[in-house]
């Protein structure tokens, strides 16, 4: 490939094509796959020479021209400047995350701390606690302008000391605030034994990890990890998906073989919603594991997610889920390993590492928290990694969907924290073309992959209807509008007199698929509208809300597209479920929705859920030549 062109590729029976800079990404017919192939280089007039026996010239001019309009965007092909390769090679400064491996101590001993007029304060003291302070302050003191910070205790096995680990989680998150800094303290506990695990997770190695707010209750959660015994799979979820405020855990698999292809979906079975593949740490435990063969079992993952996706199973699996948004987003990642630069790591000793895969590393050895002096000259050459500034990569159409790999692995590998495999790098342009392929799954269907990433990375605020928890335990759930939604919303509208569509400031009963489109590429700021879904994934209804301009009260609609559903106990007792999630996440202390006169069962069906007819707007609704009562029902969310 050529710099400045498009890469293709074959994945199965499929064709692609790819921007190297822009990760902009497409399927190609056997028309565009032969553009492509003189496509930029050659002149719009030499590719009608060349192809003109083989399509017809109205084809041919109509794929340049989709091309041509794609490069005016910028999506692909965007014409180099000089600030923009620039920016390429600049690096974000600033520590953002600190990994701890504290020293096993059994007891701490006191001190009497010396005041004024013979005054004082009993301090505990250990190693332990002294190294904790200090990685603290590691990260505050060199996280300059960074404003969200991570300071993370690696523990073995099980929690060893968790009064002295909930002790420092809860310094350091006080410590940040003082600072200004939002600080996120969590614990990540590995080589987890599990008891009598099934084949497909026979043979691999297992972690928890935990992230704690300032309302999470540590120390009750990190009670369960304190015992040195194995846990069930079963039970293992439920203490690393604690149902507590503040408190979100992941689990984390490190394959052993590249037989992990049925891991994910046993994982799934069990319960996690957020599940890790850590590839990186497999390789790094085992240089001798094999690229090509792992790439199999990843292959096959990652086509079994996007289906469960297609499905309304909204669950994190990463890598794959932070690549599929690349993927769609077309977001170029040109680093993707902090280490060194972004990221450092204490070990029991107290002496500091780039990262927490490079600890013992005596090459990589900065320096000790004790001594207090770090050294620049090992840090700085961490600071010239990533595909932007290493040679192999910038000749690799894949480099800004892999983002040059970890430090870590690459000196597993091939002994260099700079060079990468050739055979790890032959296996990762494998899977990313493969990623693309499965991405094509979903992006085929219409899938607006933003906002279910937003949704799986709980980055933003949740939305008036982000509740993909309590889908999994309701049975009724919801999903954002996709735009492959729009023939079918568009039926359900089209003269349709419910009070949902007609209730409302342009209700005409009209719309078109475009409009339909529009609305899921495109939603309202202030409405949230969303498919009520059942638990096969099948669309039920639609469901919106808007804030009302009373603080905690909102207005809501609803619609059933099958009359009989208003009546089914399961639909009744999942909606009241799901109003019940949507209050405690989002402070709404009141809902009222209207139900025009005519429409008996929608009645029945809030009064059942708990509404309560609070009152009527008399011939409100003009339908079918005659003007019609519609009547209000209202709910407070706390008495469901």
């Amino acid at each position: 490939m050529e710099r400045g062109g498009l890469h293709r590729f074959i994945e199965g029976d499929r064709r692609f094509a790819i921007d190297p800079e822009t990760c902009f990404c497409f399927e190609c017919d056997e028309v565009s796959w032969d553009v492509l192939e003189y496509y930029p280089h050659a002149s719009a007039t030499r590719i009608f020479h060349l192809l003109g026996e083989r399509y017809d010239a109205k084809e041919l001019e109509e794929v340049i021209g989709e091309l041509e309009w794609l490069r005016s965007t910028r999506a692909i092909l965007p014409a180099p400047k000089k600030e923009d390769l620039q920016k390429e090679i600049q690096f974000e400064k600033g520590l953002k995350r600190v990994a701890i491996c504290l020293p096993r101590e059994v007891a701490e001993s006191t001190t009497k701390k010396k005041g004024w007029f013979g005054q004082g304060a009993t301090v505990m003291s250990s190693s332990a606690r002294d190294i904790g302070h200090d990685a603290i302050a590691l990260l505050l003191g060199r996280a300059g302008e960074q404003k969200e910070l991570q300071i993370e205790f690696v523990e073995d096995g099980h929690v060893h000391n968790p009064e002295l680990v909930a002790d420092l989680c809860a310094h350091a998150m006080k410590c940040g605030k003082l600072a200004g800094k939002k600080l996120t303290a969590s614990v990540l506990v590995q080589n987890i034994e599990v008891a009598k695990p099934s084949a497909p997770l026979e043979g691999h190695a297992f972690s928890a990890a935990l992230e704690f707010g300032e309302s999470a209750d540590i120390l009750a959660q990190l009670r369960p990890f304190a015992k040195d015994a194995s846990e069930s799979i079963g039970r293992l979820a439920k203490i690393v998906q604690p149902d507590a405020p503040g408190v979100t855990g992941r689990i984390i698999v490190t394959p052993k073989h590249p037989g992990f292809a049925g891991v994910v979906e046993e994982l799934e079975k069990a319960g996690f919603v957020t599940i890790e593949l850590d590839l990186d740490g497999a390789y790094v435990a085992n240089p001798l594991l094999d690229p090509q063969e792992m790439l199999a079992a990843l292959r096959e993952t990652a086509v079994y997610y996007a289906k469960r996706l297609l499905e309304h199973k909204h669950y994190r699996v990463d890598p794959i889920a932070p690549l599929f948004y690349r993927i769609y987003d077309g977001s170029p990642m040109r680093r993707t390993d902090p280490a060194g630069t972004n990221e450092l790591a204490v070990d029991a000793n107290g002496g500091v590492y780039p990262s927490r895969r490079l600890m013992g590393v005596e090459a990589y050895k900065l320096g000790t928290v004790m001594g207090g002096e770090i050294d620049e000259r090992i840090r700085a050459r961490f600071d010239e990694v990533g595909a932007a500034t290493t040679g192999v990569c910038r000749r690799c159409w894949a480099r800004n969907l892999c983002g040059g790999g970890s430090t870590a692995v690459h000196h597993a590998l091939s002994g260099s924290h700079r060079t990468p495999n050739a055979a790890w790098c032959d296996a990762q342009r494998a899977w990313m073309s493969s990623a693309v392929s499965a991405f094509n799954l979903l992006s085929s269907q219409g899938v607006n992959f933003t906002r279910v990433y937003r949704t799986l990375t709980r980055t933003q605020r949740p939305s008036l209807f982000t509740v993909v928890r309590a889908m999994f335990r309701m049975t009724v759930g919801m999903r954002p509008i996709e735009e492959a939604d729009a023939e079918m919303l568009a039926k359900w509208e089209n003269w349709n007199p419910a009070s949902y569509f007609m209730f409302t400031e342009g209700g005409i009963m009209l719309t078109t698929k475009y409009d339909r489109e529009m609305d899921a590429l495109h939603p309202s700021g202030v409405e949230q509208e969303m498919i009520l879904i059942k638990k096969d994934g099948a669309a039920l209804g639609l469901i919106k809300l808007r804030p009302d301009r009373t603080p905690g009260a909102a207005q809501g609609w609803i619609y059933l597209h099958n009359e009989a559903d208003y009546a089914a106990d399961d639909v009744r007792k999942g909606f009241r479920a799901l109003l019940k999630e949507a209050g405690g996440q989002q402070q709404i202390r009141r809902v009222t929705i209207p139900a025009a006169a005519y429409e008996t069962g929608l009645q029945k069906f809030l009064e059942a859920t708990g509404f309560a007819k609070e009152g009527t707007l008399r011939e409100a609704l003009f339908v079918h030549d005659a003007y019609h009562d519609v009547h209000l029902y209202g709910l407070s969310t706390d008495k469901l």
